[in-house]
């Protein structure tokens, strides 16, 4: 199984291997080539001036301060880690639908790996906080599937941070709670509140 999801992450890395020379796109230069991811002191305004940034995802907008302290303005940059974030929610995807016993689990992953729908998300860099928002959680989901089954405390902190930091990349994230909600009732066909 690992050398097949291996063979998926390349596959994924080659689909999408014209999008790291692609340049700007629709709004890339009020997201990605404003001042205030631009600036050294930007961090500071990112967190604590909500106009400062055309939206407040101050995690996304912190990730891509420090992408422009690491490559510049050259766009590679941003356009592999928005193909590396999708690569990660590949892998997410297929350790999560395997955690819930549900056959194709491989078969799952590959399809949102290559379905030609998530081309916009990962080709535009200004798309970042799909990518980012849906890496933490996926990831948030797990975590909350391994407290599922251990009740370990720190699993459920962890898919709480995880989950706060989707919220803080991209707010659509929020319906987080209501999709493990109706896991935790499809696993057991019923919710109980002091348990889930």
């Amino acid at each position: 199984t690992l050398a097949v999801l291996a063979l998926v992450i390349i596959a994924t890395f080659a689909a999408y291997w014209p999008a790291l020379s692609g340049g700007v796109l629709f709004d890339d230069d009020l997201n990605i080539m404003v001042p205030t991811v631009r600036l050294p002191s930007g961090l500071h305004s990112i967190w604590f001036q909500p106009q400062s940034t055309q939206q407040y995802y101050p995690v996304l907008y912190s990730a891509i301060w420090l992408e422009h302290r690491l490559w510049g303005d050259q766009f590679f940059g941003f356009h592999l880690v928005n193909v590396a974030c999708h690569a990660a929610s590949t892998l997410l995807i297929f350790f999560i639908l395997r955690r819930l016993k549900i056959p194709g689990a491989l078969l799952a992953a590959a399809i949102f790996a290559l379905h030609p729908v998530m081309v916009e998300s990962v080709a535009w860099m200004t798309e970042q906080k799909n990518t980012l928002s849906t890496v933490f959680c996926l990831a948030s989901l797990l975590a909350y599937l391994a407290f599922d089954e251990s009740r370990r405390r720190f699993s459920y902190f962890l898919s709480v941070v995880l989950f706060a930091l989707a919220l803080l990349s991209k707010s659509a994230t929020v319906t987080l709670p209501c999709t493990l909600l109706v896991i935790c009732w499809l696993k057991r066909g019923t919710i109980s509140w002091k348990r889930d």
